[in-house]
């Protein structure tokens, strides 16, 4: 559903829309931040920030598996979709439908900042966009690494259990650790953006920050133990996972905070 910083608008396009539907958690918090949230008429059930303003929307179903024909119900005059979170059987069967859909797919921080941007032109919250993307870039230029002899610390960040699985170079999360002053194992990778892992290998890469989101595998204290226990020695941060991975609002104050978990 498009590539790298690629934004794609389907369908008609022209007046404000009216009608909204955001197949994209991240995004939800998004259009509420640019004042749009009084417009959405459809979200996942794992669209739940900002708490208490999104409950009065109606969930549509999850990520991967929408409720199109309840979707196309709605009649949206826009609906907003994430190529690595949503389908592309769903993006099809809601542009089959006639209705226009915006595909994002940002990689880096930098195009985190370009597509707040463009949902701020589509949805016609262009000032309130470009002040949250200027933001973005601002925080950029005002964390960028400073060298060290020793280089970035080098992180290892499961996002799943049982299996036990990371990610590769090229993504958001990737991203926002270099961002912060850190690197994963796996930044060298070639292959899946989402991949499954050894402990073994884990173990001979030996990290010295091991970074345990709680989404979307919840990890906890005893999953560090866990990791402890099995010879993984390394400092360990139990952190939100928003932080990682939800871009928009929260994006340069989660910066801020991964880089003072970072320093230690």
């Amino acid at each position: 559903m498009g590539a790298g910083r690629r934004v794609v608008v389907s369908q008609r396009a022209g007046e404000a829309p009216r009608r909204l539907v955001c197949l994209v958690p991240s995004i939800t918090e998004l259009l509420f931040t640019l004042g749009a949230g009084g417009r959405l008429v459809g979200r996942t059930r794992y669209c739940e920030e900002p708490s208490g303003r999104v409950e009065n929307v109606e969930t549509v179903g999850g990520t991967k598996n929408p409720d199109c024909e309840r979707i196309i119900g709605l009649a949206p005059d826009l609906v907003i979709v994430n190529r690595e979170e949503n389908r592309i059987e769903d993006f099809r069967r809601l542009e089959s439908a006639g209705l226009r859909v915006l595909v994002t797919h940002p990689r880096t921080v930098a195009q985190a900042a370009d597509m707040i941007e463009a949902v701020g032109d589509a949805v016609h919250a262009a000032e309130p966009a470009r002040r949250l993307a200027a933001q973005c870039r601002a925080r950029l230029v005002r964390q960028q690494p400073k060298p060290s002899a020793t280089g970035p610390v080098r992180v290892f960040c499961p996002i799943w259990r049982r299996p036990w699985m990371t990610f590769g170079p090229c993504t958001y999360v990737a991203d926002v650790l270099r961002q912060a002053g850190m690197e994963s194992m796996y930044d060298a990778s070639e292959g899946p953006d989402f991949f499954e892992v050894e402990l073994a290998d884990v173990r001979a890469r030996r990290p010295e920050l091991v970074l345990l989101p709680d989404e979307p595998y919840v990890f906890r204290p005893e999953h560090a133990e866990e990791l402890r226990s099995g010879g993984l020695e390394a400092r360990y941060e139990l952190l939100d996972g928003k932080d990682l991975a939800w871009y928009g609002p929260r994006t340069p104050w989660a910066l801020e905070r991964l880089a003072k978990l970072c320093s230690g």
